[in-house]
């Protein structure tokens, strides 16, 4: 039995650190698609820059104005998507530069839960032995022995009092 539970152990600890390499792929591909979105949402902007450029002096506020007094339906409505497109790159170039400060804390944390939802979707097992990968793999293998060693010793010892309370009671 007791070496059941030493494999039951190494197959833990084994998982964790397949699951902990993980981590800095899953974050690296997340900055990956940040960046990826931050490009797309520059690149949908750069036309409506550049007429601000040329004839607002650079200022977008100033075209989206222009956009909204013409009086016309159809271009007031492309001053709200012009705004939308705005408010998306810097929302992106904010996201950008705050997971370049701290990619695990800002993976962990941001708000862009589309984007995270999309990489993980595509996400694929990776094995990247970098010194980060490893530290990741090594701390979560670690914690994940911890608590399947917790749960285990728990389950053993509500058995164990379970059973000596039915030994004692059939006496």
């Amino acid at each position: 039995m007791s070496k059941l539970l030493d494999y039951i152990r190494l197959s833990f600890f084994a998982a964790g650190l397949l699951l902990g390499v993980q981590i800095p792929a899953f974050v690296s591909d997340y900055g990956h698609a940040l960046q990826a979105h931050f490009v797309e949402a520059n690149n949908a902007l750069a036309p409506f820059r550049k007429d601000a450029q040329n004839y607002f002096n650079n200022d977008l506020n100033k075209l989206i104005a222009h956009y909204e007094n013409i009086g016309d339906d159809v271009v007031g409505k492309g001053a709200i998507h012009i705004k939308t497109l705005n408010d998306r790159q810097q929302s992106l170039q904010a996201a950008v530069n705050n997971f370049n400060q701290s990619p695990y804390l800002y993976t962990l944390t941001s708000g862009f839960s589309s984007i995270k939802k999309q990489v993980w979707q595509r996400f694929e097992g990776q094995i990247v032995l970098k010194k980060d990968s490893i530290i990741a793999a090594l701390a979560s293998a670690i914690i994940i022995a911890i608590f399947a060693e917790f749960f285990g010793f728990i389950t053993l010892f509500i058995i164990k009092r379970g059973y000596s309370r039915l030994f004692i009671a059939g006496k």
